[in-house]
């Protein structure tokens, strides 16, 4: 709910161009009521992550939802821009638990085989369950008034929370050091397992303040009961300010990582692009015709985009990435994923040239729309793809390079999206698309050089734990 309703005004927009240009708006400055949300996605993954990490997942995930429904309860009854674009902000803020904590969530519980399908299917449901909410916004507000556009959010939140609080429980457990077949098996702040032996085990101790602490049996640990697992708060780590800090410390530790680096550009890129497009797709179909009413239905194609990216990077993927090891004498390397980018860079750099050519209403409105269907295919197989990507790259914190991946794409994608409008108005739709698609696809091309350069990386940070 909370991406639909931050990245779904682009089928309104032209609502709002009306409304606040009689009250001295900028057409530029209405735009930022779909920009700067998407940029405090970014910011509130930072923030929210930590909560996360310190007070567990459960907790940061009911504040983040409560947030979320007040702020649109917020925006439906505004009365001024000023007051709507703060509202939005903050909706960002709270949207950052979907883009941080929740990829999170389902990395810790999921096994490293199963991650791009489950990758797949929760981008996937999201771009469909947002497209499928859009489709109706340009109706719901040409019959009932845009306020109802937030006022369905509000429902939709509403009932959102009432399942999280009952049926979402923690996924981060503060388990202590567990002995099995001589092995030491400890989980950091980041729900990532690891398997220790000797003086490695006693290293990770030492460091973590837990050498003095008795190794549990599995066997002797309680499970917690339905009413215990409903506590909205678990209990806080020892060290609250430290692990913030760590947290913080190796999420920009992980961007020496070529590979981290490369999937925070890619999905920025792409993500950015999708926004852009989001903001504009209103303007172009009513100049080939479309009622305002009906602008809404572009988003169809999100609902395409949505399985067609699950099918191929999550499905498929899945069945390349273990044909791959197989290959290698049963050794999964993470650059393999790389190799999947081919097709959905391709069609990012077709996608952007289709739309920009034909955006300007002289040949058919089924350039433009599909021009966005294709975008989202692109985009939700970018989304699958970097961040199962991220989750294999640095084997020592993939928790971390996650996060980092995911969380600073909203921000890099800001400058994207922000830059589009006064591009298009400027030059025009092609110039402006073409330098997109120019970036996108230098950007793809940066993955060759990454294919090569992140294992000796990888190899590199692994030094000092073989010597």
């Amino acid at each position: 709910m909370s991406l639909s309703v931050v990245g779904g005004l682009g089928s309104i927009l032209g609502i709002f161009f009306e409304l606040y240009g009689r009250q001295g708006v900028t057409s530029t400055q209405v735009v930022w009521l779909g920009t700067f949300p998407s940029l405090f996605v970014g910011v509130g993954n930072y923030l929210l992550l930590p909560l996360g990490l310190v007070y567990g997942r459960r907790a940061a995930t009911i504040i983040s939802i409560v947030v979320l429904l007040g702020s649109t309860i917020g925006c439906a009854l505004s009365q001024t821009f000023e007051q709507h674009l703060g509202l939005r902000i903050l909706q960002g803020l709270a949207t950052g638990a979907t883009e941080s904590l929740l990829p999170l969530m389902l990395s810790e519980v999921t096994f490293v085989h199963q991650r791009g399908l489950i990758f797949g299917v929760y981008w996937a449901t999201q771009n469909v369950v947002t497209s499928c909410l859009n489709l109706a916004s340009s109706y719901e507000a040409a019959s009932l008034g845009w306020r109802w556009f937030y006022w369905v959010y509000v429902i939709a939140i509403g009932v959102g929370l009432v399942i999280v609080i009952f049926g979402c429980f923690e996924t981060r457990y503060q388990r202590r050091a567990q002995c099995l077949n001589d092995q030491v098996i400890v989980t950091d702040d980041f729900g990532v397992t690891h398997v220790l032996t000797g003086a490695e085990a006693q290293s990770y101790l030492q460091v973590q303040g837990l050498a003095d602490e008795p190794a549990v049996p599995e066997a002797e640990i309680s499970k917690k009961t339905y009413i215990q697992m409903l506590k909205p708060v678990g209990k806080s780590v020892e060290h609250p300010m430290r692990t913030v800090l760590m947290a913080w410390f190796h999420m920009f530790e992980a961007f020496s990582s070529p590979g981290i680096l490369y999937a925070t550009l890619l999905s920025s890129v792409v993500l950015g692009s999708s926004v852009g497009m989001s903001l504009t797709y209103d303007a172009v179909l009513q100049s080939y015709g479309w009622p305002a009413k009906n602008v809404g239905l572009i988003n169809l194609g999100g609902v395409f985009g949505g399985f067609g990216g699950m099918l191929y990077a999550g499905v498929f993927g899945d069945w390349f990435i273990l044909r791959m090891a197989k290959r290698s004498g049963g050794l999964h390397v993470p650059e393999h994923r790389l190799i999947l980018l081919i097709f959905p860079g391709i069609l990012a750099v077709v996608s952007l040239l289709l739309y920009g050519f034909t955006a300007d209403a002289n040949t058919s409105w089924g350039g433009p729309y599909m021009g966005w269907t294709l975008l989202q295919v692109a985009f939700v197989s970018v989304l699958i793809l970097s961040t199962s990507f991220a989750a294999e790259a640095w084997e020592k914190n993939p928790g971390p390079a996650l996060v980092a991946v995911v969380g600073t794409k909203n921000i890099i994608a800001f400058g994207v999206s922000y830059g589009l409008t006064p591009m298009v108005s400027r030059y025009s739709y092609p110039a402006a698309m073409g330098i997109l698609a120019g970036v996108t696809g230098a950007i793809f091309l940066l993955g060759v050089p990454v294919y090569f350069l992140n294992p000796a990386w990888r190899r590199y940070m692994q030094r000092p734990q073989t010597s």
